[in-house]
């Protein structure tokens, strides 16, 4: 079965000798989880207190949404399989993932 992986992020990256902010992800990332994409709505863990942005990677065609008790439907967010996307989010919150 293919997953959804979550990478969350608390900041925006810095350039050399504290520079100017750069928009691209600092790392190391607070955190990373994975949730199995599958025929009924699977939700990831609470996203980190510090969490302000994530990453999403799914491995297969998905649909997502992101809330404090998310439930994803095929009518919601569609993710293409193999593709990067950047989400601003809420400390706390949730994504939730349904197969395509």
């Amino acid at each position: 079965m293919a997953n959804l992986h979550i990478t969350e992020f608390d900041r925006l990256a810095v350039s050399a000798n504290n520079g100017p902010v750069v928009q691209i992800a600092s790392m190391p990332p607070l955190a990373e989880q994975t949730v199995a994409i599958g025929g009924s709505s699977a939700a990831s863990s609470a996203f980190n207190a510090s969490t302000r942005f994530v990453c999403l990677t799914p491995k297969a065609d998905c649909h997502i949404q992101i809330g404090a008790a998310p439930t994803a439907t095929t009518s919601l967010l569609p993710l293409t399989a193999g593709q990067v996307y950047y989400f601003g989010v809420t400390p706390g919150h949730k994504v939730a993932v349904i197969q395509a």
